[in-house]
């Protein structure tokens, strides 16, 4: 007994005609008298009593029509969640790589317990890789630095600031500047100092440094935030990072001649999968940051 054969005979003990079970099914008349002939030889009794005008079911074939309702309804079913699984929600986020991890993850933790079915791929990335994620098309949606002219360099032409805010000069709690107000840049002279090479903010302060003939002693370069931090926070270096990295376990200084504020938001393009990006955008913006002056 196969399923075609059911879902025939079905047809046509539903239309009570053979004409018009093969109309319903999309089968010609003589195909599905075959199938019912054939099936009628294997289950070994009459399931049909054929007449001039149409076909009545015999009480065999009415207890198979009950039979055949559930098999072929259950097909049905599963056929629609089988469809619905390969079209999962699915969002692909980059997150830029100078953004606290712990705030990251709240914010991932967070959304994906919310949104259970949702299959969220995120991927880390600096400044200048994320264009390149968005030029290939490997991401929906960046949270990134926010450009004054994002239609300059990017492809993506919609964003949604989060906040703002400054570079802070970060050290050990005992570190000997770590009770100033406010440090100048030829206060950095000669000291130990870790450098973040990943910092899309590093150009700048490398131009204060020359115009202020500062010399900076570097004791470790690195390109891993939470090792900068560990570093400062043992003391062996100062660095400089975006204000929301502040802790209770280092100390953040203004820098007097870096007026400069970074913008954190989102960015994205046309996109056939706007409704996941708008969803997504509208709850990180009610998120709480470690820093937050907008």
């Amino acid at each position: 007994m196969e399923f075609q054969q059911l879902r025939l005979f079905l047809a046509a003990a539903e239309s009570e005609s053979f004409t018009r079970g093969a109309e319903r099914a999309f089968v010609s008349q003589p195909a599905l008298s075959a199938s019912i002939s054939k099936l009628e030889a294997e289950v070994g009794v009459k399931l049909f009593t054929r007449n001039k005008r149409n076909v009545v079911l015999t009480p065999a074939g009415r207890k198979l029509l009950q039979r055949a309702k559930l098999i072929v309804g259950e097909c049905a079913r599963a056929k629609d969640e089988l469809k619905q699984h390969e079209v999962q929600r699915r969002l692909r986020l980059g997150v830029i790589n100078t953004l606290s991890i712990t705030a990251v993850a709240r914010l991932i933790e967070q959304y994906r317990r919310e949104n259970p079915d949702l299959k969220l791929d995120v991927f880390d990335s600096s400044a200048t890789e994320m264009l390149k994620l968005e030029r290939d098309n490997r991401i929906d949606l960046a949270l990134t630095t926010i450009q004054k002219n994002p239609q300059a360099s990017r492809r993506f032409l919609c964003s949604k600031s989060l906040f703002s805010e400054p570079y802070l000069v970060a050290m050990s709690r005992s570190h000997h500047l770590s009770r100033s107000k406010i440090i100048s840049i030829a206060d950095l002279n000669n000291e130990l100092f870790i450098g973040r090479s990943h910092c899309e903010h590093r150009l700048v302060i490398q131009n204060l440094i020359k115009q202020h003939n500062v010399q900076l002693n570097m004791a470790y370069i690195t390109n891993q935030d939470d090792r900068a931090l560990a570093l400062v926070e043992a003391d062996i270096g100062l660095t400089i990072v975006p204000a929301h990295y502040a802790s209770s376990r280092i100390i953040t200084i203004p820098l007097a001649e870096d007026r400069n504020q970074r913008s954190i938001g989102f960015e994205w393009g046309e996109n056939e999968n706007m409704n996941e990006i708008t969803q997504f955008v509208d709850f990180a913006s009610t998120a709480s940051w470690a820093y937050n002056e907008t």
